[in-house]
């Protein structure tokens, strides 16, 4: 998994996630991206593959967007990948 420099829209964070599926089989990911940075911002977002799966050797791109009401949006923000599941397609 990788994740890129995220960028700011409008009041929020997108963060531009690849996810890489080095297994043999088809698999669906779910994966849960923590956003933090001064001033309180504290954002889980959470992303699946469940539409179609990765194929072996395949990525799937995403870009969910991070926000938090009433909270200054950080310049610099700590990304953290805190949970990622896979399922194989049988």
């Amino acid at each position: 998994m990788t994740v890129y420099s995220p960028v700011r829209t409008g009041a929020g964070l997108t963060v531009p996630v690849e996810i890489k599926n080095g297994g043999s089989r088809r698999a669906f990911y779910k994966v849960d991206i923590r956003v933090q940075g001064p001033g309180g911002f504290d954002v889980t977002v959470h992303v699946d593959t469940d539409t179609v799966g990765v194929y072996p050797g395949g990525s799937w791109p995403v870009e969910p967007t991070a926000s938090d009401p009433g909270k200054p949006v950080p310049k610099h923000p700590q990304i953290t990948i805190e949970h990622v599941s896979r399922r194989e397609m049988f």
